[in-house]
């Protein structure tokens, strides 16, 4: 597995007067690796025979270019075994089955985001095995009402393709793949999706199950 860098730049900015509740957001980086899988089902034909069935193909390949943002898709306790479920049933497609596709877990952590963490940085890393992947993120609340906040989030990846030609030093680019605000009501959990980069055959997606909820008046 590869190393994976997480850096969260806290930029909570809320307009003088404006009476908001403190936002504790929590956030868990999974990650869907590219496999070439095949499944066969086989039974009794009419004469006696064997028949069967072959299914199976890329497990990330169906994956659209853009982010995915699945709005309040599940409970805001939702725990690692259903948030993997969700991710497994939206990735299905034609040629693979929920049961071909792997989720793993990666890091989680949980933010509150109010005035005091203005310009904080929160660094984790994940070592396993090595490499230079990374992901770094930045975090501020858009706005907020009774119900719902709007979580503005910025993400750059730097990607190695673990099975292209390996770059040497650290020349690696980071582009910007999610700028947007995304609303979310408290108390649910979205998931967000990316891929890791445009080439359908050799790429990991990439999900944030992403949960807001308030912490003080």
């Amino acid at each position: 597995m590869s190393l994976v860098q997480i850096i969260f730049p806290l930029l909570m900015m809320i307009p003088l007067g404006q009476e908001t509740a403190d936002v504790r957001l929590r956030i868990t980086l999974f990650e869907v690796p590219s496999w070439i899988v095949s499944m066969t089902w086989a039974g009794p034909s009419k004469d006696g025979g064997v028949v069967g069935t072959t299914v199976g193909g890329n497990t990330t390949w169906s994956f659209p270019s853009e982010p995915v943002f699945l709005q309040n898709q599940l409970p805001g306790n939702s725990d690692t075994e259903q948030i993997t479920t969700a991710i497994r049933k939206h990735m299905v497609y034609s040629c693979i089955r929920e049961q071909m596709i792997t989720v793993t877990e990666k890091t989680k952590l949980e933010l509150v985001l109010d005035k005091q963490t203005a310009a904080q940085k929160v660094f984790r890393q994940l070592a396993e095995g090595g490499g230079r992947n990374a992901l770094r993120l930045a975090v501020e609340t858009a706005w907020q009402n009774g119900d719902e906040t709007g979580i503005a989030l910025r993400v750059w990846l730097r990607w190695q393709d673990p099975f292209g030609i390996q770059e040497i030093g650290d020349q690696l680019p980071e582009p910007l793949v999610v700028d947007r605000v995304f609303p979310m009501k408290f108390g649910r959990t979205s998931l967000l999706g990316f891929p890791s980069s445009t080439s359908r055959a050799r790429r990991s997606i990439f999900w944030l199950a992403l949960s807001a909820e308030k912490t003080s008046s």
